[in-house]
């Protein structure tokens, strides 16, 4: 028939059929995912991850969360990066444990939730639970089977050599004669209590006779010292009422704290102490909250203008994502301006510029909408504005800043306006360039340089490699 098949089509549609097959079964065995991941990351640290690789599953109360998205060596020990579902939210203080599905199952990461925090304050979710980049920091590492086979051999071989010692003491002819001798003292002692029994059973009736003697020894050591042991009582009878008469005092010292009498009792009874207390802890406690998850970057840069060049270093402090600090200072050559004019022979009159090189400083304030921020504050020691765009997942910033509207300097009267493109090489490394001062020709400038800027984990990482001697 003309329809149908030939041979080569057969075979390649079988072909094409097993390649869609084995491509499928691969993506889906290999756990590939394309596109933007979804959720956020954190990071645990364990001693040692023995068995467990990328892409094991993340669990919560035995339900997968997420997933391990990397598997690291940092400072001697694992750390591993967790991508975790964002509709999961994990409680602030829980533990993160490596645990094995049944007896030879695939190891995986069991997150053990923390308390929640008891407060009358609506707390952040910040401050509640972990954000994305945050690290767990109570972790349990997993059992090392090798250590324990090795426990269990010591444990047989101590066993063992006990046993081999009791063979070596009972087993031998040496060993039976001792138990021998066990029995024929026991036997000695067994005689040696019969023999007692029956001299107490016999001599019994003098053993009254001088127990009833140390009766009579007794009572007349009583009639001697009668009046001693009565005026002993009488003192205790004494102590006995003035322990009354204290207990007596402490009840009604205990019923006027009850009424709030005194200043003790008003301290205990009234609300306003409790309250001025309760309030002070809960603000503490906000101001901590607040205090753990404020983030701080560091940042140098060094600009050539071509000749003239600046330094800078910048201070950001970030209490949320979207809302930070900005603390700089800068050296400028052309800190200060000084002009002054001076008659020269034949009447013209000669000016004369200076600029003094000292530091300026910088503090603004910032806000973030999306990929949009805006600055405001004082811009290298005056007043000024600034905007931001971030572009590329944050690896480069457009910015634009202005400040200096008041300038009283010759060829600089207009606003200094800068412009600057930022690109991040690395994490810590970047470069930038723009254009300084457009607005006034004779002093505007292209310009290039170089930075570096360390969050807080690169900081920690820094003091903690540093030698103590």
């Amino acid at each position: 028939m003309a329809n149908k098949l030939s041979s080569e089509a057969k075979v390649g549609l079988l072909v094409l059929v097993g390649s869609t097959i084995l491509l499928w079964m691969t993506f889906t065995v290999g756990k590939y995912e394309f596109g933007e991941k979804r959720g956020y990351q954190l990071y645990a640290v364990f001693d040692s991850v023995a068995g467990i690789d990328a892409k094991a599953a993340v669990r919560l109360a035995g339900v997968k969360i997420g997933s391990i998205e990397l598997v690291e060596l940092t400072d001697s020990r694992a750390k591993l990066t967790l991508r975790v579902n964002p509709d999961i939210k994990i409680v602030r203080r829980s533990q993160a444990s490596i645990k094995t599905m049944g007896l030879l199952g695939e190891k995986y990461v069991e997150v053990i939730p923390g308390p929640h925090p008891q407060s009358n304050v609506q707390l952040p979710d910040e401050a509640v639970y972990f954000q994305n980049g945050d690290y767990i920091d109570a972790t349990i590492s997993p059992s090392d089977v090798d250590k324990l086979v090795g426990q269990l051999s010591d444990i047989a071989g101590d066993i063992k050599a006990v046993t081999a010692s009791l063979r070596q003491v009972f087993g031998s002819e040496r060993g039976a004669k001792s138990m021998d001798d066990i029995l024929a003292d026991l036997r000695v002692t067994m005689a040696n209590v019969q023999d007692f029994t029956y001299t107490l059973k016999s001599d019994g009736g003098e053993l009254v006779m001088r127990l009833n003697e140390l009766v009579k020894n007794l009572d007349n050591v009583v009639g001697e010292n009668r009046d001693n042991l009565r005026v002993s009582l009488e003192n205790i009878r004494e102590a006995s009422k003035s322990a009354e008469l204290a207990l007596a005092s402490i009840d009604e010292t205990t019923k006027k704290i009850e009424r709030g009498e005194g200043t003790l009792g008003k301290l205990v009874n009234e609300d306003g102490l409790y309250n001025n207390i309760d309030s002070a802890a809960k603000s503490i406690n906000t101001y901590a909250s607040r205090m753990e998850n404020l983030r701080t970057v560091i940042s140098f840069r060094y600009e050539n203008l071509f000749p003239l060049s600046k330094s800078y270093i910048d201070l950001y402090l970030m209490p949320k994502p979207d809302k930070y600090y900005i603390l700089g200072v800068n050296s400028d050559s052309r800190y200060k301006f000084t002009q002054s004019e001076a008659s020269a022979n034949g009447g013209a009159t000669l000016t004369t510029q200076t600029y003094e090189d000292r530091l300026r400083f910088t503090l603004l304030f910032a806000k973030r909408w999306d990929n949009i921020a805006l600055r405001m504050g004082l811009i290298e020691s005056t007043g000024g504005i600034g905007a931001d765009l971030f572009l590329f997942d944050d690896r480069m910033k457009v910015s634009v800043d202005g400040w200096n509207t008041n300038s009283k300097e010759t060829d600089n009267l207009n606003a200094h306006v800068k412009g600057t493109v930022t690109y991040r090489l690395g994490k810590t490394l970047f470069v930038d360039a723009g254009y300084d001062n457009a607005l006034n020709s004779k002093r505007a400038a292209p310009f290039l340089g170089i930075g570096l800027q360390f969050d807080d984990d690169d900081l920690k990482y820094m003091l903690s490699s540093m030698p103590i001697k």
